[in-house]
């Protein structure tokens, strides 16, 4: 804050009368009840001209960095103060004058939280889950993903920060993909969750095609098979593809070139990453119906390709909510190899 510049050690009320009084703490925003390290803050209140001491969670401080006037104090809280992270503490601001003692509950935050486990990959409505993680302290809701997300304040956090107990709320729903997230007053903490098992129904085409079905695949790997008409296989596929749900295509079913009509049609369960790998030979304007699909990064070398064959096979990518129908449309050239799909 703009006025915390550090002063001098101010005697310039020296017959406060009465004991000091704290009436709150503020910082640039406002009043506050907490802090980090190194922040600066100005304690508000009566009789504080005589101060001899300023405790955080009982260290003192060095007051002869603050600027002290009777009913004001600017300091800057010391990086040495102990916070819960390090050991037990009062969470308390205490100032001592030659007329006695002040408090104040105040906490000095400990480091930004981390989340890194659920101790349950397939929690329902009810069930009481334990997130473990790092620095769980002054937790102030936990959220669980829904058709928007849903707060709970049901928990109970473990005395050393690493673990948390959560009921799962109302409105849960694991198709709708997303985070559990814990917000503390340290920042908030995210971790990815469960999500059930990727199931894609109703594959079918929409147009009229002579090509054989598309099929649906597990474990995409090099070598597989990538049509369901030819005998081409993969080569390179980068690591971040490796073992996804995929949808084998027939090359024959890139002779439909129908602006603006769906070849084909899927439903998925979930929130679905929907991936359409585009023959880079295809040709360089993209088809109409990729059009608001987010293009992938292809990497500082141009490495991000999947290969078969010489061609190379640029990623499409579209996020679906659960439920949803998938509908793509033609290849744009009649001649070359065809995209596949990949699901995440």
């Amino acid at each position: 804050m703009a006025f915390m510049a550090v002063g001098g050690w101010s005697c310039a009320d020296e017959s406060d009368e009465g004991g000091p009084v704290i009436s709150e703490v503020r910082r640039s925003t406002g009043p506050v009840t907490y802090a980090s390290r190194g922040n600066g803050i100005q304690i508000v209140g009566s009789g504080l001209g005589t101060t001899r001491s300023i405790r955080f969670n009982g260290y003192e401080a060095n007051i002869h960095t603050a600027t002290i006037e009777p009913n004001s104090i600017l300091i800057v809280i010391p990086q040495s103060v102990p916070t819960i992270e390090d050991q037990p503490v009062s969470d308390l601001l205490e100032v001592t004058t030659t007329a006695g003692t002040a408090s104040i509950p105040f906490i000095i935050l400990p480091k930004a939280p981390t989340l890194s486990a659920s101790d349950n990959a397939s929690p329902a409505v009810g069930d009481v889950v334990t997130l473990t993680g790092k620095n769980l302290y002054y937790v102030q809701w936990v959220s669980f993903p829904g058709e928007t997300p849903v707060k709970t304040t049901q928990f109970e956090t473990a005395e050393d920060g690493l673990s948390l107990k959560v009921t799962v709320p109302e409105g849960y729903d694991p198709l709708a993909g997303g985070d559990i997230e814990v917000c503390t007053l340290s920042g908030n903490a995210v971790l990815e969750a469960p999500r059930p098992p990727l199931e894609i129904t109703e594959l079918k085409y929409v147009a009229s095609v002579n090509a054989d079905p598309w099929q649906v695949k597990e474990n995409l790997q090099t070598g597989d098979l990538v049509y369901v008409d030819r005998t081409a296989v993969f080569g390179q596929i980068p690591d971040f593809y490796v073992g996804a749900t995929w949808i084998s295509t027939a090359t024959n079913s890139r002779a439909f070139n129908v602006v603006g009509e769906t070849l084909a049609s899927f439903k998925v369960n979930r929130v679905t990453d929907v991936y359409i790998a585009r023959n880079q030979g295809t040709g360089t304007t993209i088809e109409e119906w990729l059009a608001g699909w987010e293009e992938m990064p292809r990497g500082s070398n141009d490495e991000n390709y999947i290969s078969v064959g010489t061609d190379k096979f640029w990623m499409y990518k579209k996020t679906f909510p659960a439920g949803s129908t998938v509908e793509v449309g033609r290849n744009g050239n009649t001649g070359r190899s065809p995209y596949f799909i990949i699901l995440k």
